[in-house]
This record gives structure tokens, sequence and C-alpha cells, in this order.
């Protein structure tokens, strides 16, 4: 058996007996930037792609309907849900299984494979494929067409990276309801011209922030949240959970 029928036997194993549970109704995964495209979801179609995320959809019917990806070295089984569309009357009038990615920041093209009631495949909706000749596997592509642009953000640690685009040169600073807005304790690095970043830890909670450049304030243009702190000012805002 070639290496990558191996990890995907491994991970296969790993998943144990309850991999094949009947599937859970879709909950968590509608945010408000997804959903109405997930709302406008009755049927199986090619992957969807958004700003922040990938879609990708089944027909309902098998037991169990998983996903690996190349960037995750086809090591992690992601389970897809079942998402229920209703009439008024609250009957179902249509189902699809789908799956709901973070789209990765770095990458323009993802490949994948399903696994369907115990049995590795491509997607059957995607007409996008790429042949592994050293495996002699089909697998499902997705083009995303363009990176994201970097944007501050949160890390499963607690870490949280804050980004400034702005002119070369400068000397920005960060401050926040986490420094009692003290904007001396923590300056940016630029990284590359005009493109600014610090990380730090955070406990988890609600945080205002800005950016100081001299004495002026700056809000994060990268972060669409924006605030009135208990002092009146106008910040951006950033949760850490």
């Amino acid at each position: 058996m070639n290496r990558f029928l191996k990890i995907f036997t491994a991970a296969l194993l790993s998943l144990g007996a309850a991999a094949f549970a009947q599937p859970t109704t879709l909950e968590e995964i509608s945010s408000y930037e997804l959903t109405n495209r997930i709302t406008e979801i009755t049927e199986a179609q090619p992957p969807v792609i958004t700003d922040r995320h990938i879609i990708f959809t089944e027909k309902t019917g098998p037991r169990y309907i998983g996903i690996a990806f190349d960037f995750e070295n086809y090591q992690t089984i992601h389970s897809f849900k079942i998402k229920k569309t209703r009439d008024v009357d609250g009957n179902v009038t249509s189902s699809v299984m789908l799956y709901v990615l973070d789209r990765p920041a770095d990458l323009t093209e993802i490949t994948y494979r399903l696994i369907i009631d115990g049995l590795w495949t491509a997607d059957p909706i995607n007409p996008l494929r790429t042949y592994d000749r050293q495996t002699g596997i089909s697998l499902s592509k997705v083009d995303i067409g363009s990176t994201l642009p970097v944007v501050t953000h949160t890390t499963k640690d607690h870490g949280t990276t804050f980004i400034y685009n702005g002119r070369p040169g400068q000397k920005v600073r960060l401050a926040g309801s986490f420094t009692n807005w003290d904007s001396w304790i923590y300056e940016m690095e630029e990284k590359e011209p005009g493109f600014y970043e610090l990380c730090i830890p955070l406990p988890k909670g609600k945080y205002y922030y800005n950016y100081f450049i001299g004495l002026n304030a700056v809000t994060d243009r990268t972060n669409p949240e924006k605030a009135y702190t208990p002092e009146g000012r106008t910040s951006s805002v950033i949760t850490v959970d």
C-alpha cells in the first residue's frame, strides 16, 4: 500500500465507530457572514467561495461524509452536517450535507478528498480534479483565486496578531484597554515597507484598542468591529475566545 493510502487508512481508523454515527443538524457554523449564502443553498453544488469561507455540499443519503485537505496532510477528517430548509409551517422542503471551511490565508488553491460511508473518493459534485501520479489517486480541487489580505486576528492559544498598513518608516504604537490606554508599552514592527505587525498574548475577553502615530489615535482598518469605549473614544474591538 502506498504512502498516500496509508495516511488515509490511518486517519480512517483513528475515527473509530463513532465516525459513522448519524450526523447532527447544522447549528454553530452559521455566523452572520455566512447566513445569506447558506440560506440560498438548497441542493448539492460545487464548492462556494466567500470572502472568508469555502462551503462544501453533498447530497443527503450516506450515513457519514467527511473531508480531508492537503494543507493538513490529509491527517484530519472533518465531518459534514445536515442543513435543512423548512417552509412557513416548519415542514422540511429540502436537505443537504454541508461543511464550512475557514479559508487558509496564504493559499490560492486547495486539494481535498471525501470519505463517504467508509470509502475514499473524489468529490462527485466538483468537476475540478487533479491527478497525483505518484499515488495514482484522483483528488478534487478548489481554485480560490487569491490569498486573503492579512488582518488583525486571534489564534487558538490566545495570541492576538495586530496588523497596521500605512506609510513606510512610521513609528506605530498599540494601546488599548489591555494597557490602560498607555501607548508607550507596545511598538509595532515594520515587517515590510508600510506593513506593521505585533503579536501579544491576551486572556479570553473583549478588548478595545487603537494604533497611535505620534499623538494621533487611529482605528484598525483591517477590523470592521468598532465601538465607543466607556471614556467616549472611538476604537476598534476584538474578542479573544
